[in-house]
């Protein structure tokens, strides 16, 4: 099964390794050979940058649709909901997902209801609250 990220998440998880390694060099540099703690530290550090280089080698980086007005995979998708309440939400990939900050994943019930669609659609949802209709304000990416 094909996994993939937006280049932001991509870029995201970059940053994060790149960090580490600002952090493990910090270390090794500042440490002698015979700190055990600062030792378990790089160690931990070095498992953290190889999962984040599994991750991205394992994924692939999607690039906009062809149709920029049709909600897909890296979409910023403005909504109202019945109650007029407005949010935004990007459709990101399972592994970059983070609804607290707007990032849901494409595969939850939210995206799947409004994949393909288009600013001016009102596509119904199943929420835990139970089904409302949501209005799509705009479609950027």
């Amino acid at each position: 099964m094909k996994r993939y990220i937006t280049k932001e998440g991509a870029n995201r998880l970059r940053e994060q390794a790149n960090a580490l390694l600002d952090e493990k060099r910090a270390l090794a540099n500042g440490s002698n050979s015979g700190d055990n703690e600062a030792t378990a530290k790089i160690r931990r550090i070095d498992a953290a940058v190889l999962r984040i280089q599994q991750v991205l080698d394992s994924m692939i980086v999607a690039e906009p649709p062809a149709d920029p007005g049709k909600v897909g995979f890296g979409a910023i998708v403005r909504i109202r909901d019945q109650q007029g309440e407005e949010e935004a939400y990007q459709i990101v990939g399972p592994d970059e997902a983070e609804p607290g900050q707007g990032r849901i994943s494409s595969i939850s019930p939210l995206a799947q209801a409004l994949m393909n669609c288009r600013a001016g659609d009102t596509v119904r949802f199943k929420s835990p609250a139970g089904e409302q209709g949501l209005t799509i304000l705009s479609v950027d990416y």
